[in-house]
């Protein structure tokens, strides 16, 4: 894994944290695809979202139900080609304005210094998991 992928994930996650939507998708390859950690109210937990088409129609859904939706990196973890990414998600409902604070992890493939897939997690554990390693 090369520093240089940890730093695509890192501006990606800052795009996403202030909400600068170009510069999130520009760290995206063509082919990619990304299945959110969402809460349920989005477009259901569990939907992958392919293509840049795709993946602004997540970020849109996103922005609809959630006036904040915070990214918070604790620790990243190369794991051969993935990289593993350790967090938090601080979000607060647009229409009821519930705070939600839960963990979130992901992990992340690349092609050509751009993310080609993310699947996201609100277990820690289940990511490392996915990657053949425990907490």
């Amino acid at each position: 894994m090369s520093q240089e992928n940890v730093e695509i994930a890192a501006r990606a996650i800052d795009a996403w944290n202030r909400v600068d939507l170009a510069a999130f998708m520009g760290e995206w390859h063509p082919e990619c695809e990304w299945r959110p950690a969402f809460p349920k109210g989005t477009e259901g937990t569990g939907s992958v979202f392919r293509g840049h088409d795709g993946i602004e129609r997540a970020w849109r859904a996103v922005r609809v139900a959630w006036t904040i939706y915070r990214l918070d990196v604790d620790d990243t973890r190369p794991v051969a080609d993935q990289l593993v990414v350790l967090g938090a998600i601080y979000a607060q409902g647009a229409a009821s304005g519930i705070e939600l604070r839960s963990g979130w992890s992901a992990v992340v493939d690349f092609r050509d210094s751009r993310l080609l897939r993310a699947w996201d997690w609100l277990s820690r554990a289940d990511a490392l998991k996915a990657v053949g390693l425990e907490e």
